[in-house]
């Protein structure tokens, strides 16, 4: 029998303090998942908190706000409302009392501003004869002329295609042409369309912000109020068109569409009013609105 010279194996056992036992090592491998899953948790949060933040203020200036009014603010500046009379200048009216407005705004006091003068200037700028004119073309009368102060030039009960502001009249208009105002469009005009939802939502929007909206509309032949609010006309009773200014709003479920808008009204029928969501989603021509440009001084 032969003796092997190989020396026995020996089993070799781990030091006691080694050794972890499998309760522990099963507990130290969930605490070490738990503490990923509240990393993972805080990383997930910080990459959507601003997208959250973003989408609450969102809500908050479009969903969240059911009413506002402008008027007071209108009252505050000293800013009446005024009548057109039998003249066509509705359109006038409505862009002068958003120029009003945007001017008021940035030297919070207003100044009352000659119609007639803006008037003038567009028929100069567009060599257009006629009384009153579309938001566009009274636009590109104030860039190039600007507009006075109503004492400089009052409205006349009658329009007169040969009117010519004087000098000084024409010196203190440039001072509005010169405070760097900007023209929004919501909807250019377009007679054979109403809003868009998203034309609607962008209106009450700038509402919100505090900018009144100059709306032009087919009209009622024969206008019907109901407590002070416009009724909605079938299609064929209504024309082109009138001019508002929009100073407000209110959700109203009650009322057909959901609400109405404010307005100020320099025609017949009510002056301080309201019209219909469903009024104004149906018939609304044109919608723009104006405020001083950013950073920029009187």
């Amino acid at each position: 029998m032969s003796v092997s010279n190989k020396a026995p194996m020996v089993m070799k056992v781990p030091e006691p303090w080694l050794v972890e036992p499998f309760g522990a090592l099963r507990a130290r491998r969930v605490g070490h998942l738990f503490r990923c899953r509240i990393l993972f948790g805080v990383l997930l949060l910080v990459l959507l908190l601003p997208a959250a933040r973003g989408a609450e203020v969102a809500a908050s200036t479009t969903n969240q706000v059911s009413a506002i009014d402008l008027r007071p603010a209108f009252r505050k500046w000293g800013l009446p409302l005024r009548l057109q009379g039998g003249r066509d200048t509705c359109s006038v009216f409505t862009m002068t009392g958003a120029l009003e407005y945007a001017l008021a705004s940035r030297q919070q006091t207003g100044t009352v501003l000659s119609v007639e003068f803006l008037n003038w200037a567009s028929n100069q700028a567009t060599t257009n004869l006629n009384d009153g004119g579309f938001f566009a073309d009274l636009w590109t009368g104030f860039e190039v002329y600007g507009v006075c102060p109503e004492a400089s030039l009052p409205y006349l009960q009658d329009y007169h295609p040969q009117l010519r502001p004087d000098e000084l009249a024409l010196h203190r208009a440039k001072d509005a042409a010169n405070a760097h105002l900007r023209l929004h469009w919501i909807k250019p005009w377009n007679v054979a369309t109403g809003l868009t939802e998203t034309q609607f939502k962008e209106i009450k929007r700038t509402l919100s912000f505090g900018w009144p909206v100059c709306g032009g509309f087919r009209w009622p032949k024969n206008e019907h109020w109901q407590k002070d609010v416009l009724q909605l006309a079938p299609a064929q009773e209504v024309f082109d068109g009138h001019s508002v200014l929009l100073v407000g709003f209110k959700d109203d479920p009650a009322q057909p569409g959901g609400g109405v808008f404010l307005v100020r009204n320099s025609g017949g029928g009510v002056h301080d009013g309201a019209m219909l969501y469903e009024y104004v989603r149906a018939y609304m021509n044109d919608a723009a609105w104006i405020e001083p440009a950013p950073g920029k001084g009187p």
